[in-house]
């Protein structure tokens, strides 16, 4: 799977790592091609990997996706509804 996610404007991104203790960071996605959250504000933290979807669900726009990625490896997932 490529390692670039192919975000676009209104998707939402979830970073998790698992690196000291699991946290998910939930926020919308700016700009196409957005990566991660580099000086972006609003963002929600979660530990539970449902709470973050759940909140996800709630900031992606109408017909844009949800996508979620491992910090630790750089892997990504699409959530699905």
């Amino acid at each position: 799977m490529d390692k670039r996610i192919p975000t676009q404007r209104g998707d939402v991104l979830i970073l998790r790592t698992d690196h000291s203790f699991t946290i998910h960071v939930v926020g919308s996605v700016s700009e196409d091609g957005q990566q991660d959250f580099e000086s972006q504000m609003n963002l929600t933290f979660e530990v539970d990997r449902a709470a973050a979807v759940a909140e996800a669900k709630v900031l992606v726009a109408p017909g844009r996706r949800i996508f979620l990625r491992n910090i630790d490896t750089g892997d990504w997932s699409e959530i699905s509804d």
